[in-house]
Formats: C-alpha cells, sequence, structure tokens
C-alpha cells in the first residue's frame, strides 16, 4: 500500500473531476442485476470509481466489501468470499460469514478478479446467476441482493478465451474503462491539490506548489497513475525529491 491509499479509499468523494463523474454515471446507468467490470492500469483510479458507484446508489446506506482476489491466498479465497461453516477444518471453531453476506443489500468489489483461483470461479458464477450462497462446508441456502463491481488491469482483449470471462460475457457484464493519467491530465492539479492538503494536515506541514512545480508534474508521463503521483506529493511534503521525470 502506497503512502496515501487509505487516504484515497476513506474519501474518494472529494476526487469528483469530470471525467470521473461520467465514469460513475454510466456504471449508474448499467444494470444493477448484472456484474459491472472496471478495467484500467493499476493505479488509475479504478478503486475510487467503485466506490463512487456505490456511494451515488441506493445501496450507500449498506455495506462496499472490498476482497483484492491478486494479495488473497488461493486456500482462502474461497471461504473468505462465500463463508465457512463451524467444524469445516480444524481452524473452523465457529461459522464465519463471507463477504458477500457482509456485503448483502450493498456492494462487493472484486479487485482484480483475473487473479480468482479458477477452482473459486464455478461457485463465483453460481451466485452471480441464482442470488444465492452456500457457505464452505454448509448446506444452508442463503439469498442475497448485492451489485457486484469488479476490476482488472488487463486490457480488452486478454482474457477473452479463459472460462470465467466467457461466462462473465454469456451474463451480460457491463464494462467501463478508466483511462490513464496521462490521457486525464487536466486532473493532476486535482489529486496533486488533494494530497497536498492531506499529507499537509498529517505531518503539520504547510508545503506549497510553485507553478514550476506543477508544471513538472503535468508533464510527466505517470505510469504507476495516481498512485505514483500520490507518492510524488508525499515525498514532496516529508522533505524529499519527486522521482525523476519519465
Amino acid at each position: 500500500m502506497s503512502a496515501g491509499d487509505a487516504t484515497i479509499e476513506c474519501a474518494p468523494t472529494v476526487l469528483k473531476t469530470p471525467r470521473v463523474l461520467d465514469l460513475v454515471a454510466a456504471g449508474q446507468r448499467a444494470d444493477h442485476r448484472v456484474p459491472l467490470l472496471i478495467r484500467g492500469e493499476r493505479g488509475a483510479g479504478k478503486d475510487i470509481v467503485a466506490r463512487l458507484i456505490h456511494a451515488a446508489s441506493a445501496r450507500q446506506p449498506h455495506s462496499f466489501v472490498k476482497m483484492n482476489c491478486a494479495v488473497q491466498p488461493a486456500d482462502r479465497s474461497e471461504a473468505d468470499l462465500f463463508g465457512l461453516e463451524r467444524g469445516t477444518s480444524p481452524l473452523a471453531s465457529r461459522r464465519r460469514l463471507g463477504s458477500f453476506e457482509f456485503a448483502n443489500h450493498g456492494t462487493i468489489y472484486l479487485d482484480e478478479i483475473g487473479a480468482l483461483p479458477s477452482a473459486v470461479a464455478p461457485k463465483l458464477l453460481h451466485v452471480l446467476r441464482t442470488g444465492e450462497v452456500s457457505r464452505t462446508g454448509g448446506r444452508e441456502i442463503i439469498r442475497i441482493d448485492v451489485r457486484v463491481i469488479a476490476s482488472t488491469g488487463q486490457s480488452a482483449d486478454i482474457g477473452r478465451d479463459d472460462y470465467l470471462w466467457k461466462e462473465l460475457q454469456a451474463l451480460k457484464m457491463v464494462e467501463i474503462c478508466v483511462p490513464p493519467l496521462r490521457q486525464r491530465t487536466e486532473e493532476i492539479p486535482v489529486f496533486a491539490s488533494f494530497f497536498l492538503e492531506q499529507f499537509n494536515r498529517r505531518y503539520r506541514r504547510d508545503v506549497q506548489l510553485c507553478a514550476d512545480e506543477l508544471a513538472a508534474l503535468m508533464a510527466r508521463s505517470w505510469p504507476g497513475n495516481i498512485r505514483e503521483l500520490e507518492d510524488a506529493v508525499h515525498r514532496l511534503v516529508v522533505g524529499g525529491a519527486p522521482s525523476p521525470s519519465h
């Protein structure tokens, strides 16, 4: 996690740029009964868009539950998604609810869904088709009402032959794409100002960006997108220099 990932996740409503709001509107127009896939490069702001889509919906009073499929151990993914009945394993001393149950009436966000273990895909697809969850090791069928938003850093031509992608397409999954920051240079001052304010408050500093520094930020290509910009502003506030221009 970068210096300010938690800052982004806790206060995404501050970052309502016109491009982001257009993406949120597209997500809101999509049928909530089918999965929504957000594509975009790493650090481009997929999490921000997902959280704002939830916040702008009727599901906002209920939970937004995020699961990062790329960092989740394969042997825990099923239990974390669908829950675990007591006695299923030596470590299961009590019943455990899964992310789908925690997100009931709200939104579940499956970050980097392409990294989900293939063994879990059939059970996920069953939930998407039926709205029913059964905990690992259990027989009880639990009805849920959850909006599913997923994200991937893969380009549109990758994964089309994969079983999970094919089945998601069969469910009429809707896709939106978050452009990289280098295609949204008008947003750089907005994000830079937000991060500057947050880090100044955190470290009790009063660092300001001069016109030349802002111009330098605007001129960079930002291969790491918003997260790289965030880290650069963090370094400025704590007294270091930004990394060399790309």
